[in-house]
């Protein structure tokens, strides 16, 4: 079975989950209202006033004058989106993107995947402070129908022999890629639902839509079946600190690198992933630059360990001697941690 999850309003969630004072409250992330300026999301909370993503802000203030306006922070919603696909990547490495709020996971025959569903929701709502909704169908397309028609925090399953039902009764806009102009032909031959679409004669589906006919017919059926494509992850991993004067005290050198190595050992934990090489590199005040490897003799993840691989290449180097400007730690041989490893605690508050 295919699993999509999503977070309505992904925007808007973000804001509330960073300052919970909004929490419950409406919320709406967009642009200057004295600019024209147009909503990119809404909270729950909005959404039920009238507010629609699209909207001219202003408008959106009028329907909901108590909202409170966020300008977008596009960087850090994909920081959280980052995070909460790396939690579902644990649990399946067969995941795919759709857009920023949705991702589809592909689980392992014989699971049982209502009772996997409900439980990544909740672990993305005690974790990552976001509420998801999920759907869970035979195809990808049914699936993210599902989750988007599950209601708040609601979980939607659709069987293989329900699929035609519960696709029939949507609008034909309902179907991926089919716009608006494709949708007012079929509507001027009397088709307004999917289910109106699939009896259609397909001659006349053809004339219509021309080349995107049969693809159209196939979703109207539930039946893109396609494999998921996953992304692949990333091979190396890095962070870097400039200092705010150059340096040459190995001790503060040591601070820095601790500091590398938090940031560094926190991104593994989120991803179950250990590290095998370690490599630091030093830029020093004149411009010039030496870096440092070391492969380890078992992988690590925490940040004392790689703290310690990285304390040990910048002896080999020749900070002290020199003024350092600018410190790099990058971390390859990523893996999978081993089955059993202490999964990182949850941020309930």
């Amino acid at each position: 079975m295919i699993v999509f999850i999503l977070v309505p309003g992904l925007y808007a969630a973000v804001e509330q989950a960073d300052d919970p004072a909004l929490r419950g409250r409406p919320v709406i992330v967009g642009g200057d209202p004295a600019k024209r300026g147009m909503v990119t999301s809404a909270s729950r909370e909005a959404r039920a006033r009238g507010v629609e993503e699209g909207m001219e802000t202003r408008r959106a203030l009028e329907l909901c004058p108590d909202a409170t306006l966020r300008r977008t922070r596009l960087k850090r919603y994909r920081a959280l989106v980052a995070e909460l696909r790396e939690l579902l990547r644990a649990e399946s490495e067969r995941i795919e993107e759709l857009g920023l709020e949705g991702t589809f996971l592909e689980l392992a025959p014989q699971t049982d995947a209502l009772a996997r569903a409900a439980e990544l929701c909740v672990r993305l709502q005690a974790e990552l402070g976001v509420s998801a909704v999920a759907g869970i169908a035979p195809t990808r397309f049914v699936a993210a129908l599902a989750a988007r028609h599950a209601g708040p925090g609601g979980i939607r399953l659709v069987s293989e022999a329900d699929t035609a039902e519960f696709l029939g009764r949507f609008p034909v806009s309902e179907i991926w890629g089919l716009g608006p102009a494709t949708a007012t032909k079929l509507a001027e031959l009397g088709v307004h639902t999917i289910a109106e679409l699939r009896a259609l004669d397909g001659a006349r589906l053809v004339e219509v839509a021309g080349a995107r006919a049969a693809s159209f017919l196939e979703l109207a059926r539930g039946a893109d079946r396609g494999r998921l494509a996953p992304k692949p992850r990333a091979r190396t991993l890095s962070q870097e600190q400039t200092l705010d004067e150059p340096s040459g005290d190995l001790r503060s050198l040591g601070d820095e690198i601790e500091a590398l190595a938090e940031r560094l050992a926190s991104v593994l934990a989120r991803e179950r992933r250990t590290a095998r090489t370690v490599t630091l590199a030093v830029s020093y005040l004149d411009g010039t630059r030496s870096s440092r490897t070391q492969t380890l003799d078992s992988p690590a993840g925490g940040a004392r360990e790689l703290a310690d691989a990285a304390q040990a290449l910048l002896a080999r180097t020749q900070a002290g001697a020199r003024a350092v400007r600018r410190l790099r730690l990058a971390l390859a041989g990523l893996e999978r941690a081993a089955p059993g490893a202490e999964p990182r605690q949850l941020r309930l508050f």
